[in-house]
This record gives structure tokens, sequence and C-alpha cells, in this order.
């Protein structure tokens, strides 16, 4: 069974070594086109991103945006969002519009 999301250090590994950078303000994706009729995430926050607590908080927040951009995408991509430390100022509305300009400069909508 394929699972939904990257869990797996080689799928990371992949996406970064062969997949397109786009930088934002909040955010650097990683996108990889995969084998499958879906996307599936991978969110990567930095230990000096802060507490538990707050890292919870951003993952939380960027699992939520994805779910709600996921299905204006294209279907077919690992993509991996790596939380910039600046991410913890920035709030949810903030982070759910970098994600989207992200996905246009990329243009997978």
């Amino acid at each position: 069974m394929i699972k939904r999301k990257l869990s797996k250090t080689s799928e990371f590994k992949k996406v970064f070594s062969e997949g397109r950078r786009i930088e934002g303000k909040n955010l650097i994706i990683f996108i990889l086109k995969n084998d499958y009729n879906f996307n599936r995430p991978g969110i990567i926050i930095k230990k000096e991103t802060g507490k538990a607590v707050v890292r919870n908080k951003i993952k939380r927040r960027l699992r939520e945006a994805f779910r709600l951009t996921n299905k204006k995408l294209s279907p077919g991509y690992d993509i991996i969002m790596l939380a910039k430390i600046n991410i913890r100022k920035s709030g949810y509305f903030e982070i759910c519009h970098d994600f989207e300009s992200l996905f246009n400069k990329g243009k997978l909508f």
C-alpha cells in the first residue's frame, strides 16, 4: 500500500536531489513528478524554528494549507515544504497566501 504522504528518508532525498526548488518568504518548496495520480506532501521544520509547540502549530497550518490548495493542484507530484525560521511570526492567512503564490510560480495550478 502506498502512503499518501512522504515519510521515508529515501523519498525526501530523491525529491531534494532531482526536484525543482521554489523559494518564497516563509517557505521553500521542492517539487518532483511521481508515478501516482495524487500529490504526496512532506513537511520539514527545523528545531531552530522554536519549541515543539511552535513547530507543531506550523505543521498543522501547513497541512491545512496543503489540504485546501491540493484540490486546485495538478495531481502526481511529491511536494516537500521546508519552513523558514521566520514562519513563526507569520499568521495562517499569510502562510496560505505564500503557499499559493509558490504553486503559481511552479505552474502547478
